[in-house]
């Protein structure tokens, strides 16, 4: 038994870790994104100012919020010694599953140049992808919080 809750302790932390990577992956996609719908002119305008634009970037951003909200969540409890299962679980799956949605729209945000390796944010969706998957999906993680629920 101590050596399976020592080895749950050290798997929460890392989740959570995990979880504050892909927050830091997400920022930096926004910040590329932002930029970018700024600087970029369509009809003598920037493209930031387009009503979709603006809706994707704003789901984007939610996303992002998302990510780090319920990371900031979950590392508050484990810091405190309180019971955070569930916000772990939270946690890991909004960094999953808003992690990918967010950048794949920060993608889309950008056109064609988003998938271009010359262009930095091609590495925040290969690392938002790895990130996605570590220590467990979104479908993993929404079971096992259903589990504690049920």
């Amino acid at each position: 038994p101590a050596g399976a809750e020592a080895l749950a302790w050290t798997i929460d932390r890392c989740v959570v870790a995990t979880c504050a990577l892909q927050a830091g992956v997400c920022r930096q996609a926004l910040d590329l994104t932002a930029r970018y719908t700024s600087e970029r002119h369509q009809f003598g305008v920037p493209i930031a100012t387009f009503q979709a634009v603006a809706h994707r970037a704003a789901d984007a951003y939610t996303d992002a919020l998302g990510v780090e909200t319920t990371m900031l969540q979950a590392a508050w409890r484990l810091a405190e010694g309180l019971p955070a299962d569930d916000e772990v679980h939270i946690a890991k799956f909004w960094a999953a599953e808003g992690g990918q949605r967010m950048i794949h729209g920060c993608q889309h945000l950008h056109g064609g140049i988003g998938v271009d390796t010359d262009y930095p944010l091609h590495r925040c969706f290969r690392w938002s992808k790895e990130l996605e998957l570590t220590f467990g999906g979104a479908t993993e993680h929404l079971r096992r919080l259903g589990a504690t629920l049920a």
